[in-house]
């Protein structure tokens, strides 16, 4: 910890207290390196001294635009956003069906590991006890699939994980071969069986706090199972796993009597009455995690602590806390280059661009990132806030995905894939449906359709719902994994009766909206609703 002190944590408070100059190092380096690629060449890198001439000669992205330089890299090898060639991809969910691949160059895997080690050590300097015992961290898998390029596709966390030193892996309760279990029942299963073997686990990691509830609702749902596994020292799942998981599971699994006891005895268990050690959870804490939250908060042992893991998204590692308790988190501005438009301005089509240095505090923003794996300008549609500063840098968090795009455990789901899956169902159930919404209700972290339908014969709502809930499943990859993880209920349905639309739209006008330019917007966060829907529904 010492070493990653000097390393990592001071060179960033010294960056901390001129975040210009930093910015402008960054992005001269993310110039320089890759002036000659197609793109650089494109938009005259070499020729760019500022951030204002970057601002003029390169528009913003995102990775429809990027999409086909993306695909041109990868199946030719030819330096187009790049001058490194990628290691792998990073895979999450498009606007669209189809999924969008990340490129991880040499320099963006380095980056990723010295912000791990950043984040490692501010751990430590937060909660030193959280180190004293086991660590129960869950990540992607490092190897998911393999593109017609040869190229592999995982998650980073996988990747940097798989890779750690033996003598640090051998601390973690689940090993890493675990992730690429593709049941997600059947890996949930396995998790709370390594887990139940350790009971000095002392920190708890995940991206979502709603992971850690339905770990809970597996224990106790399986109860039976486990204690006998525990007894016993066999576990018959192990049968179905492939060969190198099952090699790295069965040395865990052995015979602990006392534990089985202990599991047969409680009348409900939680990580207080299973893990009393566990010190500090590290997980998102903003946006609709918040909710899962304080569901979690509530199974914790009365001394844990809880560290927000950062807004991070698969482009790029977006801050890093500096303590526990805290939302904001600092920008690696040592790491990436930051643009800030403040929300009005860019949802009113008038964006006024902003460097890291000259955002205030309390305002919000969408960010928009430069990286060294080819993201140039690339426009990430998150909201951020300033909630302080340390230094002379802002401290930003997360609030929520921007315009079109929810998430409650981490899926995107995107209003394009909504208005898709509708459109199908109501093709393949012969109605009409003047008007729909789909409102995500961060309290049951699930999703519910509620459709006008002016057709006398109905077809029957549990069908459509199904048939909507596959559709998007198969538009989107991360609703899809959600949803067979059981972290994201199924989508539920309601009838709304003639002149629900109307009173929608009298709603949204009153709300502000100009009614010559109003367009529903059909994927909405329940919170944000300005009419409560479920006065119109009917049977």
């Amino acid at each position: 910890m010492l070493a990653h002190a000097a390393r990592h944590w001071l060179p960033v408070t010294r960056h901390a207290e001129r975040p210009a100059r930093a910015q402008e190092n960054v992005l001269r380096e993310i110039l320089r390196t890759n002036s000659k690629t197609q793109f650089g060449v494109e938009h005259s890198f070499a020729e760019i001294g500022s951030a204002e001439e970057y601002r003029q000669r390169v528009p913003v992205q995102d990775y429809d635009s990027l999409r086909a330089s993306i695909e041109l890299q990868r199946r030719s090898g030819a330096a187009v956003l790049t001058a490194e060639a990628p290691l792998f991809y990073a895979q999450t969910s498009g606007s669209t069906g189809t999924p969008k691949y990340i490129p991880i160059t040499p320099t963006a895997l380095r980056i990723h590991r010295a912000e791990q080690a950043l984040f490692t050590y501010l751990q430590y300097r937060a909660c030193p006890a959280a180190f004293s015992g086991r660590a129960f961290g869950i990540m992607g898998a490092s190897v998911e699939e393999r593109l017609d390029s040869g190229h592999h596709v995982g998650s980073v966390s996988g990747h940097l994980y798989a890779s750690l030193p033996a003598s640090v892996r051998s601390r973690f309760v689940v090993p890493p071969e675990v992730s690429t279990i593709g049941d997600y029942d059947l890996k949930y299963l396995v998790i709370v069986r390594l887990a139940l073997a350790a009971p000095d686990i002392t920190y708890l990691g995940s991206p979502n706090p709603s992971t850690f509830l339905r770990l809970l609702d597996i224990l106790n749902d399986r109860r039976d199972v486990l204690a006998r596994s525990l007894e016993t020292g066999t576990f018959s799942e192990i049968d179905a796993l492939d060969g190198d998981t099952r090699a790295a599971v069965m040395p865990r699994i052995r015979r602990d009597p006392a534990r089985a006891s202990q599991l047969r005895a409680a009348t409900s268990m939680t990580f207080a009455s299973l893990w009393p050690e566990v010190r500090l959870v590290t997980t998102w804490t903003g946006g609709s995690c918040g909710i899962a939250l304080d569901k979690l908060r509530h199974t914790l042992p009365a001394g844990a602590r809880v560290m927000e893991l950062g807004y991070q998204a698969t482009e790029c590692r977006g801050t890093i806390a500096l303590e526990a308790e805290t939302s904001g988190g600092l920008p690696p501005l040592h790491h990436h280059f930051f643009e800030f438009v403040e929300q009005d301005d860019w949802e009113n089509g008038q964006p006024a661009f902003r460097g890291l240095g000259d955002i205030a505090q309390g305002r919000r923003y969408y960010i928009f990132v430069t990286t060294a794996a080819g993201l140039y300008r690339y426009f990430m549609n998150d909201l951020v806030e300033v909630t302080g500063r340390y230094r002379s840098t802002p401290l930003i968090r997360f609030v929520q995905k921007g315009r079109g795009v929810t998430s409650l455990t981490g899926e995107k789901l995107y209003e394009a894939q909504v208005i898709e899956a509708v459109q199908g169902a109501v093709r393949c159930y012969r109605f009409a449906a003047p008007f729909f919404i789909l409102v995500a209700d961060e309290e049951r972290s699930a999703y519910t359709l509620f459709l006008e339908n002016d057709t006398p014969a109905k077809p029957a709502i549990s069908e459509v719902a199904a048939d909507v809930d596959a559709r998007l499943g198969s538009l989107n990859i991360e609703y899809r994994g959600k949803r067979a993880s059981g972290r994201l209920a199924p989508l539920t349905m309601a009838w709304l009766r003639q002149g629900a639309g109307d009173a929608y739209k009298a709603a949204c006008v009153r709300a502000g909206q100009r009614e010559g330019q109003f367009k529903p917007v059909v994927l909405q966060y329940r919170s944000k609703l300005p009419l409560s829907l479920e006065a119109h529904v009917t049977a």
